[in-house]
């Protein structure tokens, strides 16, 4: 009994270092790079809101993971200036290094390799709705290797310390083939270049995902939107809503920690409840406690 008792400390002991959970991750119908600026070195409306959400990102990241966010197929005009200002404008750039790979090839064989190893934060720009954002051949790239995403981002059957995705509005052939290759049974619905100019509001599982550090005003910063998420949406959840027609739209999907993207749905994996972060640790540094509480009584006879 008493080695078995030693066994259990020693298996919660390691819980406090190697707590494993998905990444988070942050999915919008909005062209936010397509509606913002920077002045006075501060992004203002809808970079504010990028900056923000890589801010939130990289706070909910598994420790180890590397500093680095890499975006894809942001070749220079709206969609280059604004993740650069967003990220050099942003607490990550102190720290994190921020890189670009463009061109369909490039793209596909970066994909096909993704990890956490080389990257902290995916970002995938907008697509046919802003300058300089993905093309045809470099969406084309990204829907294929579905796979490579769900899997960096810690969705393919068992937590993992996952990566972290932020992905922006898609429109046109092939927009959004790589989420709903993962999660079949979502709609994502375009609403042209046009954009609704309805405030997107946080909801309440969209607080609990960024714990204050994405707040209604940030999203606020992301309009006009141009796109919202019906049907079922895998292991995401709704973060936030806008009205369009008289009714409630999903318009950011996703989660913090532990968030998957492709899960419980036929030929997927089953979705897992992931504690946050914090929480595992503590349930570990209680049962080590009572443990060698035990252990010590034992010890008393």
């Amino acid at each position: 009994m008493k080695l078995r008792l030693k066994s259990l400390v020693a298996t919660l002991a390691l819980m406090l270092v190697g707590t494993a959970y998905a990444g988070p991750v942050i999915i919008d119908g909005t062209d936010a790079n397509d509606h913002g600026s920077a002045s006075g070195g501060a992004n203002l409306e809808g970079w504010l809101y990028m900056q923000r959400a890589l801010e939130n990102l990289a706070a909910n990241l598994a420790p180890g993971t590397a500093k680095r966010v890499v975006s894809v197929g942001t070749t220079g005009g709206q969609a280059g200036a604004a993740i650069a200002s967003a990220f050099n404008l942003s607490s990550l750039a102190a720290t994190w290094t921020l890189v670009t790979v463009d061109g369909d090839v490039a793209i596909g064989n970066f994909l096909s390799t993704l990890s956490t190893a080389s990257t902290g934060i995916l970002y995938l720009p907008t697509y046919g709705l802003s300058s300089g954002d993905l093309t045809l051949a470099e969406m084309t790239a990204v829907n294929a290797n579905a796979t490579n995403i769900n899997n960096f981002v810690g969705g393919a059957g068992v937590p993992t310390d996952g990566g972290g995705l932020f992905a922006m509005g898609e429109d046109g052939a092939g927009a959004y083939g790589w989420l709903t290759t993962l999660i079949p049974a979502i709609v994502p619905v375009e609403l042209g270049s046009g954009g609704i100019d309805s405030a997107i509001t946080l909801t309440a599982a969209g607080n609990t995902a960024f714990g204050g550090g994405l707040s209604n005003t940030d999203v606020g910063n992301a309009v006009p939107w141009h796109g919202y998420f019906e049907g079922s949406l895998g292991g995401l959840s709704v973060l936030g809503v806008a009205d369009f027609n008289n009714a409630s739209r999903s318009v950011i999907i996703g989660g913090g920690a532990g968030a998957q993207i492709g899960c419980g749905l036929p030929g997927q994996p089953p979705c897992l409840n992931v504690p946050e972060p914090g929480t595992l640790p503590l349930i570990a540094v209680a049962g080590v406690a009572l443990l060698t509480a035990g252990l010590r009584r034992r010890r008393a006879r």
